[in-house]
């Protein structure tokens, strides 16, 4: 490998892991109540996000630990028959996906998962909208992940080109990340505050 493209590959690394620590210690000292505020917030802006693209099919996911919680608005879905996919992760770092019926099985990771039928992840390009987790986003539309691949490799396996909006903290949109030919840009971002469209 060129010796240039080899330091820059290694620069990038590093500030993802930096990133991540840096995102991960952010969203750990968020306190219960100030959680709490902010899971309202990002309900009313994913709930505007929904109704400005008229979607009634969409990916999204059950939130785990710190991240931005997604349980209220997973709820309004079900009421507002809005048909939702939630991820299913399988061995090898890929995904299927199952409609959110209400009912959980832990999956791998602990992660919270639907127990219904599986679908591949190639099957889900015809969804009017994905919403997908983040570590973080920058003004371009990098999506930053945790660094297992999960969401990279469902959407580089989409078939159809639905618009895919990441969901972080607003502290966790940065003017610009590292981007590797593998990384996926996001359409754009939700926040507790914002929605935010990338041209990516």
């Amino acid at each position: 490998m060129n010796p240039m493209l080899n330091a820059m590959s290694s620069d990038a690394r590093v500030a993802k892991i930096e990133t991540r620590s840096e995102v991960r210690a952010r969203r750990a000292a968020v306190e219960p109540q100030e959680r709490t505020r902010r899971r309202g917030l990002l309900t009313a802006q994913l709930v505007e996000l929904v109704e400005q693209t008229g979607a009634r099919t969409l990916t999204a996911y059950a939130s785990l630990g710190s991240e931005p919680d997604t349980s209220e608005f997973l709820a309004w879905a079900r009421e507002a028959n809005v048909r939702v996919l939630l991820p299913v992760a399988l061995p090898g770092h890929r995904l299927a996906w199952a409609w959110d019926d209400g009912s959980r099985v832990e999956g791998l990771h602990g992660i919270s998962e639907p127990g219904g039928a599986r679908l591949d992840a190639s099957e889900i390009g015809d969804v009017d909208l994905m919403l997908v987790p983040a570590c973080a986003v920058d003004e371009r539309g990098t999506r930053l992940g945790w660094g297992l691949g999960y969401f990279d490799r469902a959407l580089g396996e989409l078939r159809g080109h639905p618009p895919v909006f990441a969901v972080v903290d607003d502290e966790d949109v940065y003017s610009w990340l590292p981007r590797d030919p593998h990384d996926v840009p996001v359409t754009g971002a939700v926040t507790p505050t914002r929605l935010l469209r990338f041209n990516a």
